[in-house]
């Protein structure tokens, strides 16, 4: 991985001493050899090599190694099934780091989003770690990610269960998970939070739009018990539909607090796994 970075360092700096490189061409000359495969098989070369500008999150030849056996011959074998792949981790426009931190969330070029969150100076795009950011091209940025993004109508088909994590809203100490499983040709649904004040019931819904902007609610969920911090629920919707989306969880004071929400947790697209 050191290897890498500073390779693509070295590359950088001697593109801005000589002839300026589109995205592609800095990609090539940093050694990123599977990914720029990937976009040649995808016939994407010209595309990112065009106007632009784009914000690329590339992943290093070790990402791609660490795709679970069998995945990355598939997704190469698949023309459609790259592309959508490949253009998950394409942004529209340049975006800096110091942009990139300030968002929650960005739609990439291939339609669904991506989660943004920083900890403690660490940016996470999904579950990848941002390892450089800031790679200039003369087309737009680069961010190389530890991880290959997969959009989640690629995962969410295969998917049988999945936990996500849910954080505390007006410092309200409530945190914990969600848990969606494929069941009864619908989704089990279950919250475990701690930190609920004890006594009552918290009433908990599946929005639509994300932590920072909920939207309406897409689909009731059985009230979190302030005593067990838990909320079992059998949904119709299948898990693909809840994954896919942009859904989220959103957990409330009490019945009579319903404006007063306590815990909220990305559960749709581009939601991050628990790491």
């Amino acid at each position: 991985m050191r290897s890498i970075l500073v390779t693509l360092l070295a590359a950088v700096a001697l593109s801005g001493a000589a002839t300026a490189q589109t995205i592609p061409e800095v990609a090539a000359s940093a050694g990123f050899d599977t990914l720029v495969t990937a976009v040649q098989e995808a016939g994407l070369v010209d595309v990112l090599a065009g106007d632009g500008p784009f914000t690329v999150f590339a992943p290093t030849d070790d990402a791609f190694a660490a795709l679970p056996d069998g995945l990355l011959d598939t997704v190469l074998a698949d023309p459609d099934l790259l592309t959508a792949v490949l253009t998950y981790h394409v942004v529209a426009g340049e975006v800096p780091a110091a942009d990139v931190v300030t968002l929650g969330s960005a739609e990439t070029v291939q339609g669904e989003s991506v989660t943004i969150q920083v900890d403690g100076g660490t940016v996470h795009v999904n579950d990848a770690t941002v390892v450089q950011a800031d790679v200039a091209a003369d087309n737009g940025v680069i961010h190389v990610v530890d991880t290959v993004l997969l959009p989640p109508s690629v995962t969410a088909a295969t998917t049988d269960a999945i936990q996500l994590p849910v954080g505390a809203l007006n410092d309200s100490g409530v945190s914990g998970t969600i848990t969606l499983e494929r069941s009864q040709g619908g989704t089990l649904v279950t919250l475990d939070l701690d930190g609920t004040p004890e006594g009552g019931n918290h009433p908990a819904h599946l929005h639509t739009g994300d932590c920072s902007a909920p939207g309406p609610v897409a689909i009731p969920l059985n009230n979190v018990s302030g005593t067990t911090g838990m909320s079992v629920t059998q949904v119709d919707a299948p898990i693909e539909a809840i994954l896919t989306d942009n859904h989220l969880v959103m957990v409330h004071l009490s019945p009579q607090e319903i404006q007063t929400f306590v815990a909220c947790g990305e559960v749709g697209a581009g939601a991050p796994a628990v790491r």
